[in-house]
């Protein structure tokens, strides 16, 4: 049985990439600061397995990999993150929340990914995955603010490029994924793609990546990233 991480799936896009990989037939472990609702939970299929994970918390993540070791991973996707101060002007943005939005979005993926690196040797199918955003990219966008998001974003992208020149000895696939603007609560459930769409595209790209892809930012559209 083929073996799935999530982190923050008990909502929004994690919620949803839990579900369909437990539809699946997948083992699925899901490493969430908070605990899933009853509901959603039972809804995941027989194989999930929850344990904490919170990115501002260090400890967790030693934790989680601890927990996890010896156990190989297919595919980790690394989807935890933070939106705040989307609207200040640039004068507005505080020190606090500006380094807040970088270490829960771009340091805590990096650093867990590394805590993860045996785990995904052993899993057959060796893809890391970082959920990352159209905000990311310098040229293309023209949404006003958003600064430590962005910056947040672009990073990331970053990161898994310098990963995928890290594993690629080993055959590793680290790709970030655009899901689009899709109906979450980050959005105020305002957005072109259902939830279950976005995700379903993103599966999509993740079956079908090969090791050469490592590195690439896309999206599951007719576009490019």
């Amino acid at each position: 049985m083929p073996t799935v991480l999530v982190t923050g799936a008990n909502s929004g896009i994690g919620l949803e990439f839990a579900r369909q990989y437990g539809a699946r037939g997948w083992a699925v472990i899901a490493a969430n600061r908070t605990p899933f609702n009853p509901g959603d939970f039972a809804a995941l299929g027989p194989d999930v397995t929850e344990l904490r994970y919170d990115a501002l918390q260090d400890r967790t993540a030693a934790d989680l990999a601890q927990r996890l070791r010896g156990r190989p991973i297919d595919v980790a996707i690394l989807n935890a993150g933070i939106s705040e101060e989307t609207t200040s002007a640039p004068e507005k943005v505080t020190a606090d929340s500006f380094e807040r939005t970088m270490l829960v979005n771009t340091w805590a993926p990096l650093h867990l990914a590394a805590l993860l690196e045996e785990n995904l040797k052993a899993g057959r199918a060796k893809t890391l995955v970082g959920i990352s955003s159209l905000a990311s990219q310098t040229g293309r966008y023209d949404v006003p603010r958003q600064f430590a998001y962005r910056a947040s974003k672009a990073a990331l992208n970053q990161m898994w490029r310098n990963l995928a020149v890290e594993w690629k000895d080993w055959g590793a696939t680290c790709l970030t994924l655009r899901p689009g603007r899709v109906k979450t609560r980050m959005t105020d459930w305002q957005g072109d793609l259902d939830v279950d769409q976005a995700v379903r595209g993103m599966i999509g790209l993740i079956d079908a990546a090969e090791p050469a892809q490592s590195g690439q930012f896309l999206w599951h559209m007719d576009q490019p990233a």
